[in-house]
């Protein structure tokens, strides 16, 4: 999703004595200034074990905080009685975007910080990721989710995790069907990866990628939850699924191909939809939000004067 270093990242400098003309003058722990020589610096690329690892990670703080939340909101209530109402559905959104501004922030420059397949597919369908390195990034995603998810379990407890459903995204077969549910669930990740492919382009605010992705969630996770649960994540519904099955607990898998097919299918159309409207054309002139030049022939108004 985002960049990884390379050796593009390269600062050449020569090595000089302490205290020589050629020292240099840099901040040290808590923005002090130290004399330190200069030397050569290089920023390698991550290795594959590094990105899978951060993609583990990631996706596993995701599951832990995101679905974690949602967990707890259920054990809460179970003590409480207290009706699951727009604020405790506020609060589980609002731990996803926080989780996932905070784990793309720390991994996104080694691994891209996709923690989501759908993100992993969308990008490689898009020629903006390796084939090759896609079952790597699903794996290292999968194991994630699925560490993630028996952390809950060993924070809250199992009987009382298990009693709130562990996290697991669901829709009400009474109300909605298979069709209606993968729907859903195609138009939330839609929405995710259109707004990512729209973030990391090179034309972009940089800088707020991560808090634009988090925001996102968090708006589809306000809709989208009280349908299906809003997983828009492969990786973090089955994590969440497997760890409650594992631990006892009752699982629908009728409705496991509705939240992969949803959420991978969605993902590719949202990010085929951004770059078929987002393609910048050979003979269009580029803009910025920097003010514009001014025509030709005009005078521009000196600040001040009228």
């Amino acid at each position: 999703m985002f960049p990884e270093t390379s050796f593009g990242d390269v600062e050449h400098v020569s090595i000089s004595p302490p205290g020589s003309p050629e020292e240099v003058r840099s901040p040290g722990p808590s923005g002090l200034v130290t004399g330190v020589p200069r030397a050569i610096r290089m920023a390698a690329p991550p290795t594959t074990w590094q990105k899978l690892s951060a993609e583990f990670l990631g996706t596993g703080f995701l599951v832990f905080i995101g679905a974690g939340s949602a967990a707890a909101t259920g054990v809460i209530a179970a003590g409480t009685k207290a009706p699951f109402s727009l604020a405790e559905l506020g609060m589980i959104s609002f731990a996803f975007m926080l989780v996932i501004v905070g784990a793309v922030y720390a991994i996104g420059h080694i691994s891209g910080g996709h923690i989501n397949p759908a993100v992993t597919l969308s990008l490689a369908v898009s020629g903006k990721f390796s084939w090759r390195e896609v079952p790597g990034y699903w794996a290292a995603q999968l194991a994630g989710a699925i560490a993630g998810a028996a952390a809950i379990y060993l924070t809250l407890g199992r009987v009382a995790t298990v009693a709130a459903g562990g996290g697991v995204t669901a829709y009400n077969p009474a109300t909605m069907g298979f069709g209606r549910g993968t729907l859903i669930e195609a138009l939330g990740t839609f929405m995710l990866v259109f707004v990512i492919f729209g973030v990391i382009d090179h034309r972009a605010v940089p800088g707020w990628a991560p808090m634009a992705i988090g925001a996102i969630v968090f708006a589809v996770i306000i809709v989208v939850g009280p349908a299906t649960g809003a997983a828009i994540n492969p990786a973090r519904y089955l994590g969440a699924v497997f760890m409650l099955k594992a631990f006892g607990g009752s699982v629908l898998w009728s409705q496991v191909p509705a939240y992969l097919i949803g959420d991978l299918v969605g993902g590719v159309l949202g990010g085929l939809a951004w770059a078929g409207i987002g393609r910048v054309r050979a003979d269009a002139s580029f803009t910025s939000l920097a003010p514009a030049e001014p025509v030709p022939g005009t005078e521009r108004v000196p600040e001040g004067t009228s």
